[in-house]
């Protein structure tokens, strides 16, 4: 059984994919518990810190241990464990209640949009996050290893006539409710948290900020705002701003600005 009975949730300590599930988690106020896995990056780790989150081999020992050889996993309060990030959003979705009404939508129709919504998101991703040779085509390595922001190739992807990254944005731009606040309209959903937790981490792992990305998307905007305005959600990121504090700077990049959109959109 998961130590005292709460859910517990592995990861690296950064927003990565698996902050869409804590933010989830937070929202429906369920009790669980942080397993920060060290990051598996050639980067030395500080000197008389409190922190270990650079590789010291954890990663490669658990590896095979976890259920798809990949972060992040859940592990239920009754002890099993499971992974793959959106399988567990739906998995949460659909017993946490907003307003009286599940994060994964009941009726069909709903819930094949909102799994669009979550695919076309996903698509990103890859672009953003994965391993690029050279490095100057990876934004992530980029800033993770302190050397900075890829402005040429951002500017490229969001290029608003033929930008690959940016068609993708429209798109959900357009798939968006004229409604709101939520992209299903009045319906807070799973899509809506996975955005929030995209854009912001974007914003600042890969992008010098959120701008880019909501320019001339105000559905986009007013979405993620409207998560980021939900009670729950800023206690919780209220509770961790100071911890944050701690994680480490490589080059020019202080691990806690990855934070920095998260507490700015739940004004904290």
């Amino acid at each position: 059984m998961s130590e005292n009975g709460k859910y517990t949730f592995t990861y690296w300590n950064i927003p990565g994919r698996g902050e869409s599930i804590r933010a989830l988690m937070a929202i429906g106020g369920l009790d669980f518990e942080e397993n920060f896995v060290p990051l598996p990056l050639p980067l030395p780790n500080p000197e008389d810190s409190e922190l270990i989150p650079f590789d010291d081999g954890t990663w490669g020992q658990m590896k095979n241990s976890t259920p798809w050889g990949s972060l992040p996993t859940l592990t239920l309060p009754d002890g099993r464990t499971f992974g793959q990030q959106r399988a567990i959003l739906r998995y949460l979705a659909k017993t946490i209640q907003y307003n009286g009404m599940p994060l994964y939508p009941t009726n069909a129709e709903d819930a094949l949009l909102v799994d669009g919504f979550l695919d076309v998101i996903e698509d990103i991703w890859p672009v953003l996050a994965d391993t690029q040779d050279p490095i100057e085509k990876a934004p992530l390595l980029s800033t993770m290893l302190g050397m900075g922001v890829q402005e040429q190739f951002l500017a490229e992807q969001m290029d608003k006539t033929s930008g690959p990254l940016a068609l993708k944005f429209d798109h959900i731009e357009r798939a968006a409710s004229n409604e709101g606040p939520y992209l299903l309209g009045g319906l807070l959903s799973v899509a809506d948290v996975f955005l929030f937790a995209a854009i912001c981490w974007w914003g600042a792992g890969m992008f010098p900020s959120m701008d880019p990305i909501l320019a001339d998307r105000p559905k986009i905007k007013r979405s993620i705002e409207s998560v980021g305005a939900l009670e729950n959600l800023r206690k919780y990121y209220a509770g961790l701003k100071d911890e944050r504090q701690k994680l480490p700077t490589v080059g020019e990049k202080h691990y806690a600005d990855y934070y920095g959109n998260f507490h700015a959109l739940c004004g904290i």
